[in-house]
C-alpha cells in the first residue's frame, strides 16, 4: 500500500471544521510507515527494498486502519460526552450561583410556573380518569361497549343507562351470538355489619358473565360459578376487591371463607379480585354479590320490567359492526316485555364507550364544570408564562453589562445562549418538582370538590401526571426563557459596557408591555367568571323551596332485622317519641309525616269533582300524609282556608292542596270546599279545607307540581298504608347539634335495638348547590391566583422602569417636580398598559361567556355588574401595585441620584 507524500490542503482545512477520525488515522499510519522506511534506508537498505520490507512488516494496512478508526471513534465519542457533561455541570453550577444571587426573582418564577403547571396537571389527572382512561384490570377495554337507550321526554330526547332483567334477556337473545353481554349494578353504598357502627361499602351485583366478559380474574380464591348465580336462589357468596381485602382483612388469607354481613344478610367470601380490578365505573367496587341477591325476597323479580337499575356491558365479536348490533337491540327493546306493558316505539339502543363519562348520555354539571376548569387552568398557565417572561426579561436587562463583558472577552453567542437556556432549564426542573406536589394536592382536592361521592380506585399522582408535569414545565420554562435569552445574547456592546446607574439609558420593551397586557386581559376573564358563579350561587341559595331548610331535621328509626311486631307498633311509638322531642330545649315544633321532605313521593289514584262530575282518575299526583302541625313545623304557609282540625278523626274527610294543584284542577274556581275521592269515583268525598304554598318535590330548581296532603288521623281508605313513620322537627339553627345528640339518646332508650336515622334537610340539599359552589370556589381560586400573578408582573414592570430612571427622577426633582407629579407620571404610565389589558379582557370575557352560560343561574354572562366589579377591582389593585415603586421614585434623593454611576 502507498501513501501520498503529504495530506491534501483541502482535507486539512476540512478537519478544522470537524474532526476526521479516518484522516487522522491515515496520517498516523503514513507517519509510522515513512519512519520505518527511513530507518531501513539508514541501515543500508535501498529505498525500494526498504519500502518492500516495510509493507511486509505492516501487513494488511486496511484491516489495521479499520481497527484504529473504530477505537479512535469510541474514544472521541467518550471524550465528547465527558466534555459535554463537564460543560453542562459547569453551566448548572453557574446557573445555581446566578439564581442564588437573585433569590426573590427565582422564588417568584418557581412559585408562578409551579402553580401554573401544577394546576394543569391536577386538572389532567381528573379529566383523564373521567373521560379517557379505560378501567384497569379489564381485557381489551377499547372493544367493550356500554348500552344506553335514547328516550323521548317532555323536554326533549335524553339517554338512560338503566335496564331491567327482562330487557337484558331480550338484548342478549337479539345479539344472536354476534356479541357477548353481561348485566350488573353500579356500585352503591350499602351497610356492612349491624348497629350504628356499621360501616358503608360500595357493593355491586353482577352475573357470572360479567367477570368472564371483562377478562377479570381472582387474585386469591375464585369468582362466582354459574350454579351460584341462580336468579331464584342465589348462593350467599361474595367476591371482595383487593383494596377492601387490605382494608378490612389486613391482606390476610383468612379472608377466604370469612363471613360478612351485607344488609342484614350473611355472605361467605370465596375470592379476592386481582389488585388492578375495581369494576368498570368511576366508583370503585368493594365487593361483588351474585345478581340474584340484588332483590332477595322479591318474588320473581327477574320478570319485573319496572326494576330497571341495571347496566349492560357488551363485547362485540371481531368484525361485527356496532350499528348492526344497535339495530338488533333496538328491535328487541321495542317489543312489549309483557302483554300488558307497552314500549315506546321511539326507543333507540345506543352503544357508548366503557369509559364512565364518555357515553352518549349527558354528563353531569360537575363534569361540565371540570371541562371548563381545564380551560381555566390553561389560562392560568399562560398568565404564569407571561409573568415568567417578564421576570426573566427584567433579570436579563439587569445582567446586560455582565453579558456584554463575557461577549467582549470572547465567549461565543451560541455558548452564551446555551448558558442562559440552562438557567431556564434549571428553573423549569425545579418548577416541575413544585408542580408535581401541587398536582397531587390539587388533584385530591378537585376529586373531593367535584365528585365527592366517587370512591376513586387510583391515586391522583401516577407516571402519566409526573410525565405531563415534567413535559409542560420544560416546554413552558424553556419557551418563557427563550425570548429573554435571545434578547440578552444580542446586546449593543458599546452601550451595554458604558451603561450604569447614571447613564440615563432607559430600555423599553414591547414584549414586556405585551406580557402585562396579556396578564391583565386573562385575569379579567377569570375574575368575571368567578363573579358570575358567585352571583349564581347566591341566586340559587335564595330560591324559595317552600321549606325552612336550615331549621328542619327528620327523625326515623330502623332495625337491622325487620320485625312484623315492631313494624305494627312503630307509628304509635314514633308519635310518643315526637311528644318527648317537643320538650327538648331548642325544639320549636314537631310533626308526623309518611316521608321525609324532598325525598321521594307516594301516589294514590283520585277523582276530583268539577261541577258535581268526577274527573280522572289522576294517578301521578304526589300525596303526603301529615299531622296538623306539619305545615308550621316545615315552614309551609297556608294561603287560603284553614289547617286540618286537631280532631280530624271525628270530622268528615279533609284534604289540603297546594297552589299548583288548585289552579290545575279547578282553574278560575274557588278550591275551598271542592270534593276529592280517593281510589274510586264512588269513594267517600274529602273536602278541600285549605290551600298551601308550593314546595319542591326533590330538586331545588324544578317546576312546581301538584301535591296534596291528607291527615294521618283520618286517612282515606286508599291511603291506609301511609303511616307516620317520620318526625319532622323544627329546630333553632344554633342548637341543631345539641338537639341531634339528645334525640339519639331518646331513641336508644325508647327503641331497644333500634338505629337512629337523623337527617338535616340542608345536608340533603347541599349536593344540589354543589355545581354553583364549585364554580364559585374554583373560579375564584384560579382568578385570585391569576390576579396575584398579574399584580407581580405589574409591580415588577413598574419597579424595573423606576430603577432604570433613577437618574431621570433625580433631575426632575432637582428641577422642582413635586411628589404628586412623580407619582402621577409613574402610576399613569403603568396604568395605561393595564387599561389596555382590561379592555382586551372585557372583550374576551364577553366572547367566552357562551361557554359557561349553561352553568349559570339567574345571571347573564354579559352581566354589567360582574364586569364593573372586576374592572374596578383590577384597576384598584393594579394602581396599588404601581404606587409602591412610584412612591420610591418620588422619594429619590436628587444628589445621590445625580452622583450615581
Amino acid at each position: 500500500m502507498s501513501y501520498p507524500e503529504q495530506t491534501p490542503r483541502w482535507r486539512r482545512y476540512l478537519r478544522m471544521v470537524r474532526p476526521n477520525v479516518r484522516a487522522d488515522v491515515d496520517d498516523e499510519l503514513h507517519f509510522h510507515f515513512e519512519s520505518r522506511i527511513e530507518e531501513l534506508v539508514a541501515s543500508g537498505k535501498s529505498p525500494r527494498d526498504a519500502r518492500a520490507i516495510a509493507v511486509g512488516e505492516f501487513g494488511d494496512v486496511h484491516e489495521v486502519q479499520r481497527g484504529l478508526v473504530s477505537i479512535d471513534r469510541r474514544v472521541a465519542a467518550r471524550r465528547g460526552r465527558i466534555e459535554s457533561l463537564q460543560d453542562l455541570g459547569s453551566d448548572v453550577r453557574y446557573a445555581l450561583r446566578s439564581l442564588a444571587r437573585t433569590k426573590g426573582v427565582a422564588f417568584a418564577i418557581l412559585a408562578t410556573l409551579g402553580l401554573g403547571v401544577g394546576a394543569n396537571a391536577a386538572m389532567f389527572t381528573l379529566l383523564e380518569t373521567i373521560y379517557f382512561r379505560p378501567p384497569s384490570g379489564v381485557l381489551a377495554p377499547t372493544a367493550l361497549r356500554r348500552v344506553w337507550t335514547s328516550l323521548r321526554f317532555a323536554n326533549g330526547v335524553g339517554y338512560w343507562p338503566g335496564f331491567s332483567y327482562p330487557q337484558f334477556d331480550a338484548i342478549a337473545q337479539a345479539l344472536g351470538g354476534r356479541a357477548t353481554a353481561a348485566i350488573y349494578s353500579t356500585p352503591h353504598e350499602t351497610k356492612l355489619g349491624s348497629g350504628e357502627s356499621a360501616e358503608q361499602a360500595q357493593v355491586s351485583y353482577a352475573n357470572t358473565a360479567f367477570f368472564s366478559l371483562l377478562g377479570a380474574r381472582a387474585g386469591r380464591g375464585r369468582l362466582f360459578t354459574p350454579d351460584e348465580d341462580r336468579l331464584d336462589n342465589p348462593a350467599q357468596v361474595a367476591v371482595i376487591s383487593h383494596n377492601y381485602w387490605s382494608r378490612a382483612f389486613a391482606a390476610n388469607d383468612s379472608a377466604i371463607g370469612a363471613t360478612i354481613v351485607v344488609d342484614a344478610r350473611k355472605y361467605t367470601v370465596v375470592g379476592v379480585a386481582a389488585p388492578s380490578f375495581t369494576g368498570v365505573d368511576l366508583d370503585a367496587a368493594d365487593m361483588w354479590l351474585p345478581l340474584g341477591a340484588s332483590a332477595a325476597g322479591a318474588q320473581e323479580w327477574w320478570r319485573n320490567p319496572d326494576m330497571n337499575g341495571f347496566g349492560i356491558v357488551v363485547r362485540p365479536n371481531a368484525g361485527v359492526d356496532d350499528r348492526e348490533l344497535e339495530q338488533r337491540m333496538t328491535v328487541a327493546l321495542r317489543r312489549p316485555i309483557t302483554p300488558r306493558r307497552a314500549v315506546d316505539s321511539t326507543t333507540i339502543a345506543r352503544f357508548g364507550s366503557i369509559v364512565a363519562a364518555n357515553g352518549p348520555g349527558d354528563s353531569s354539571q360537575e363534569e361540565r364544570i371540570a371541562i371548563r376548569l381545564a380551560g381555566v387552568a390553561i389560562i392560568v398557565l399562560l398568565i404564569a408564562c407571561a409573568n415568567v417572561v417578564n421576570l426573566l426579561l427584567s433579570r436579563a436587562v439587569r445582567r446586560r453589562r455582565e453579558i456584554a463583558v463575557r461577549l467582549a472577552l470572547g465567549i461565543s453567542r451560541a455558548r452564551l445562549i446555551r448558558l442562559l437556556l440552562v438557567e431556564s432549564g434549571v428553573l423549569a426542573l425545579a418548577a416541575a418538582i413544585v408542580a408535581i406536589s401541587v398536582a397531587y394536592v390539587g388533584g385530591s382536592v378537585l376529586r373531593k370538590l367535584l365528585l365527592p361521592d366517587v370512591q376513586w380506585a387510583r391515586s391522583p399522582l401516577d407516571w402519566h401526571v409526573i410525565l405531563l408535569a415534567l413535559s409542560v414545565a420544560a416546554v413552558a420554562g424553556l419557551f418563557a426563557g427563550l425570548i429573554p435569552t435571545l434578547q440578552a445574547a444580542t446586546p449593543n456592546l458599546t452601550e451595554a459596557l458604558k451603561s450604569g446607574a447614571g447613564s440615563g439609558v432607559v430600555h423599553r420593551s414591547r414584549i414586556r408591555m405585551a406580557m402585562v397586557v396579556a396578564q391583565a386581559a386573562l385575569s379579567v376573564v377569570l375574575l368575571v367568571g368567578a363573579v358570575l358563579f358567585v352571583r349564581s350561587l347566591v341566586n340559587v341559595r335564595n330560591v324559595d323551596i317552600g321549606f325552612d331548610a336550615h331549621r328542619l331535621m327528620t327523625v326515623a328509626v330502623s332495625y337491622d332485622v325487620p320485625s312484623p311486631s315492631r313494624d305494627s307498633t312503630l307509628p304509635i311509638r314514633i308519635a310518643s317519641l315526637a311528644d318527648r322531642l317537643d320538650s327538648l330545649p331548642g325544639v320549636e315544633r314537631t310533626a308526623l309525616t309518611n316521608r321525609s321532605p324532598m325525598s321521594g313521593f307516594t301516589t294514590i289514584p283520585f277523582f276530583a269533582d268539577v261541577d258535581g262530575v268526577a274527573t280522572g282518575p289522576k294517578t301521578l299526583t304526589p300525596a303526603n300524609a301529615v299531622s296538623p302541625a306539619y305545615f308550621a313545623a316545615a315552614g309551609l304557609k297556608i294561603v287560603r282556608g284553614r289547617n286540618f282540625t286537631e280532631s280530624s278523626n271525628a270530622a268528615p274527610g279533609e284534604v289540603i292542596v297546594n297552589r299548583t294543584m288548585a289552579a290545575a284542577t279547578w282553574p278560575g274556581r274557588e278550591p275551598i270546599g271542592q270534593c276529592i275521592r280517593f281510589g274510586t269515583a264512588t269513594a267517600e268525598c274529602h273536602r278541600v279545607s285549605g290551600v298551601v304554598e308550593d314546595s319542591r318535590m326533590g330538586q331545588i330548581l324544578e317546576t312546581p307540581v301538584p301535591q296534596y296532603y291528607v291527615p294521618l288521623s283520618n286517612l282515606p281508605v286508599a291511603a291506609a298504608r301511609m303511616n307516620g313513620r317520620y318526625i319532622v322537627v323544627r329546630v333553632a339553627p344554633q342548637q341543631i347539634g345539641t338537639v341531634m345528640a339528645a334525640t339519639r339518646l331518646l331513641i336508644r332508650a325508647q327503641f331497644p335495638g333500634g338505629i337512629p336515622k337523623l337527617s338535616l334537610l340542608s345536608d340533603h340539599l347541599e349536593p344540589q348547590y354543589r355545581p354553583w359552589k364549585l364554580g364559585a370556589t374554583l373560579f375564584t381560586t384560579f382568578g385570585a391566583l391569576a390576579l396575584i400573578v398579574a399584580v407581580i408582573g405589574i409591580y415588577s414592570t413598574v419597579s424595573y422602569g423606576v430603577n432604570q430612571r433613577i437618574h431621570e427622577f433625580g433631575i426632575r426633582i432637582a428641577l422642582g417636580a413635586q411628589l404628586r407629579d412623580v407619582l402621577q407620571l409613574v402610576v399613569g404610565e403603568g396604568m395605561r398598559t393595564v387599561l389596555v389589558g382590561i379592555a382586551c379582557g372585557v372583550t374576551l370575557a364577553l366572547l367566552a361567556g357562551r361557554f359557561v352560560a349553561s352553568l349559570l343561574y339567574g345571571v347573564a354572562p354579559s352581566d354589567p355588574v360582574a364586569i364593573a366589579v372586576v374592572v374596578a377591582t383590577l384597576i384598584t389593585v393594579s394602581a396599588a401595585a404601581a404606587l409602591i415603586p412610584a412612591w420610591r421614585a418620588a422619594r429619590v434623593d436628587p444628589a445621590s441620584a445625580l452622583r450615581a454611576d
